[in-house]
């Protein structure tokens, strides 16, 4: 028996959460196989090209606030990037346990190589709203981030009192 992806995206106990999730999956996941099998960068090592080319000098840390994921991956993957020559780190100018990541030219250029399939993506994702939906989506979706350290730390699993 086939059940229609409208009734599964509706019927799960977490709808929003479960689109949310649905579109992730299918804009990243063919995205950055591609990426990873052409151009021989993991996950981690693509999101952070993509955070430090728009703004380069930033910690491990600043990348993991500004996207969530673990800060032992996005360690691994500045270590990786800077044994590939794609980042340098630098120590912090006031604090020198803090390491600065800075992105080489040849980091940039393999950024640039892959962004605009990214990009493109993006767009085909999208083509689907009109500028007002679209509008409206981007609004909606800055409003979500910007509550989203209100909630992302509590535990699923403790009771509510």
């Amino acid at each position: 028996m086939s059940t229609s992806l409208n009734d599964i995206l509706d019927g799960v106990s977490i709808p929003v959460s479960y689109k949310i999730g649905y579109m992730s999956n299918y804009y990243r996941e063919p995205s950055f196989r591609e990426i990873e099998h052409k151009l021989g960068l993991t996950r981690p090592e693509i999101l952070s090209l993509i955070f430090l080319c728009f703004r380069d000098g930033i910690t491990v840390t600043d990348i993991c606030e500004s996207s969530g994921h673990l800060k032992a991956n996005i360690s691994r993957a500045a270590i990786a990037l800077q044994k590939k020559g794609l980042i340098e780190r630098r120590p912090h100018e006031t604090d020198q346990r803090r390491q600065l990541l800075f992105v080489t030219e040849a980091g940039r250029a393999l950024h640039d190589q892959f962004m605009p399939g990214l990009v493109r993506r993006e767009a085909d994702m999208l083509s689907c709203l009109t500028s007002r939906e679209l509008r409206d989506f981007e609004h909606i979706l800055r409003k979500l981030c910007a509550s989203a350290s209100k909630w992302s730390e509590e535990s699923v699993l403790a009771a509510k009192v």
